[in-house]
C-alpha cells in the first residue's frame, strides 16, 4: 500500500495540500512557544525570567497543541471522506482493512516529513519573535538569549506528529471498518450521522465547560487571573465541544433558514445542507473555534481591564503576563483557524467541479451555482456565528460576573461585529473565489476531470 499511497499524494496533490499548510503553520506555532519553554531551562535566569517563560510556553503550547489537533483532524477527516468512493473500490479488489489504514497513516506521515522543513525556521521566528515581545513588555529579561534545539524540535514537532496520527487512525479506522456496501452508499448519499462516541464526548465537553465557568464566578471569583484563567477553559471546551456537533447544527441551520433560502432561489442549497451536512461541518467547525475564542479572550481581558482601572488596581507583572498571555492566544487562534476556515472551504468547493458541471449541463448558469454556494455559506456562518457566540458567553457571562457583579459586559458588540465581519470575509472570499476558479472550467471538461 506504499505505493498506492505515493500514488495518492503525487496525484491528489490540491486534496492534500490543506492538510501539508495545517501541519505546517502548528509545527511552527508549537515548535516557537516550545522554544520559550527550552529558552526557560538556561542556566542562570532569574526565578521571574523562568516562570514568565515557562508559563507562556505552557498555556499557549497546552491549548495551542488542543485547538491545533481539532484543526488537523477536520482537514483529514476531510481528505479521507473525500475518497470514500476510492477506499471502497480498494477494498472490493481485495485490500484488508489494516492495509487502508496504513495507507492513511502513511500518507499523514510523508505530510508531516515534508511540513516539518519549512516548519522549523518558521518556528524559530516565531519564538523570536514572542521573545522580543516579552522583554519589550519588560516581564522578562533583556539579557534572556534565545534557545532553539532539540528539545524545542521534540516537543513541538511531536506534539504535532501525535495530532496528525491519533487524526489518521481514527479517519482510517472509520474507513477501514467500514463495509464496501456501506462505503460505496455513504460515498453516494453523503450519510451524516454522529457516532455516539463523538455525542458523548461532545456533551462530556459542554458540560466540564459550563462547569469551568461556574468555578470561575464562584469559587475563583476573588482571584482575578484563576477567575480568568477558568473562564477561557470554559470557552475553549465549550466551543470544542459544540464543534463536534457541527453536522447535526448544520442541518438545524438548514431547517430554520429553509424558507429564506428559498424564497432566495436557494432551493439546492438547503437541499445540499440537509442531505450532505457533513460537507458544510467540516467548514462549520474551525468558524465555531474562531468565533467562540476569539471573542471569548477578547471580552474576557478588556473585562479585565476595565475592572482594573475601575478599582485603581496597579498591575503586577503576573497581571501583564496574563494580558501578554490573552493577546498571544487570540494571534494563535486566529491566525490557526483562519487558515483552517480557507483551507477546508477552498478544498470542499473544488472537491464539488463535478457536481457543478453536471447543474450547469442542465441548465443552471454560473451565477445560479455562486448564487446556492453563497447560501451554503451563509447557513454555516449563521450557525458558526451562533454556536461560538454560545460558547463565548459561557466564559465571558460568569467572568464578568466574578469582576465586575454584573452578569451582561459593559463592553459593547464591536469586538464581535469585528469577528464576525472578519470571519464572514474569509470565508465568502474562500468559497466563491474556489467556485469562481471551477466554474471557469467548461461544464463538460469539469465532469470527466
Amino acid at each position: 500500500m506504499r505505493t498506492v499511497s505515493f500514488s495518492n499524494l503525487r496525484h491528489r496533490r490540491g486534496a492534500y495540500l490543506a492538510s501539508f499548510l495545517n501541519l505546517f503553520l502548528g509545527g511552527a506555532i508549537l515548535t516557537g512557544f516550545a522554544a520559550l519553554f527550552e529558552t526557560s531551562n538556561a542556566p542562570g535566569l532569574s526565578k521571574t525570567d523562568r516562570s514568565a517563560l515557562q508559563t507562556t510556553a505552557l498555556v499557549i503550547g497546552g491549548w495551542g497543541a488542543l485547538i491545533i489537533a481539532f484543526g488537523t483532524a477536520a482537514t483529514l477527516s476531510l481528505t479521507v471522506r473525500q475518497r470514500e468512493k476510492e477506499i471502497a473500490l480498494l477494498k472490493a479488489a481485495g485490500a484488508l482493512p489494516r492495509q487502508i489504514r496504513r495507507m492513511i497513516t502513511t500518507e499523514t506521515a510523508i505530510l508531516l516529513a515534508v511540513a516539518a522543513v519549512p516548519a522549523i525556521p518558521t518556528g524559530m521566528v516565531v519564538g523570536r519573535t514572542v521573545l522580543a515581545a516579552l522583554k519589550s513588555s519588560h516581564q522578562v529579561s533583556d539579557g534572556v538569549g534565545f534557545k532553539y534545539g532539540a528539545t524545542t524540535l521534540a516537543i513541538g514537532l511531536g506534539d504535532v506528529a501525535l495530532a496528525a496520527l491519533a487524526a489518521a487512525i481514527v479517519a482510517g479506522r472509520r474507513a477501514a471498518n467500514q463495509s464496501t456496501a456501506a462505503s460505496l452508499v455513504s460515498a453516494a448519499t453523503g450519510e451524516s450521522g454522529m457516532s455516539r462516541k463523538r455525542k458523548i464526548a461532545a456533551v462530556v465537553l459542554i458540560l466540564i465547560g459550563v462547569d469551568a465557568g461556574v468555578m470561575s464566578a464562584t469559587v475563583l471569583k476573588d482571584d482575578r487571573n484563576g477567575a480568568m484563567a477558568g473562564a477561557g477553559q470554559a470557552c475553549i471546551l465549550t466551543s470544542v465541544g459544540l464543534a463536534l456537533l457541527a453536522p447535526a447544527l448544520v442541518r438545524i441551520a438548514g431547517r430554520v433558514l429553509g424558507p429564506l433560502m428559498r424564497r432566495g432561489g436557494g432551493y439546492l442549497a438547503e437541499a445540499e445542507l440537509r442531505l450532505n451536512s457533513r460537507q458544510a461541518a467540516s467548514v462549520l467547525m474551525p468558524v465555531i473555534l474562531f468565533v467562540g475564542l476569539a471573542n471569548g479572550t477578547l471580552y474576557e481581558q478588556f473585562i479585565q481591564d476595565d475592572a482594573n482601572r475601575a478599582q485603581h488596581v496597579r498591575l503586577s507583572a503576573d497581571d501583564k503576563g496574563v494580558q501578554t498571555l490573552s493577546f498571544l492566544v487570540v494571534g494563535m487562534i486566529t491566525l490557526f483557524a483562519a487558515v483552517v476556515v480557507a483551507n477546508i472551504a477552498v478544498a470542499g468547493t473544488l472537491h464539488r467541479r463535478k457536481e457543478f458541471g453536471q447543474r450547469r449541463l442542465i441548465g443552471d448558469t454560473p451565477g445560479d451555482v455562486r448564487r446556492s454556494l453563497g447560501w451554503e455559506a451563509c447557513a454555516i456562518l449563521a450557525a458558526g456565528l451562533f454556536s461560538g457566540s454560545l460558547a463565548a458567553l459561557a466564559g465571558i457571562i460568569p467572568f464578568s460576573y466574578a469582576r465586575t457583579g454584573r452578569l451582561i459586559p459593559d463592553q459593547g458588540v464591536g469586538v464581535f461585529l469585528a469577528v464576525a465581519a472578519s470571519v464572514t470575509a474569509l470565508t465568502l472570499a474562500a468559497c466563491l473565489g474556489a467556485a469562481r476558479r471551477v466554474l471557469s472550467v467548461p461544464a463538460l471538461a469539469a465532469i470527466t476531470a
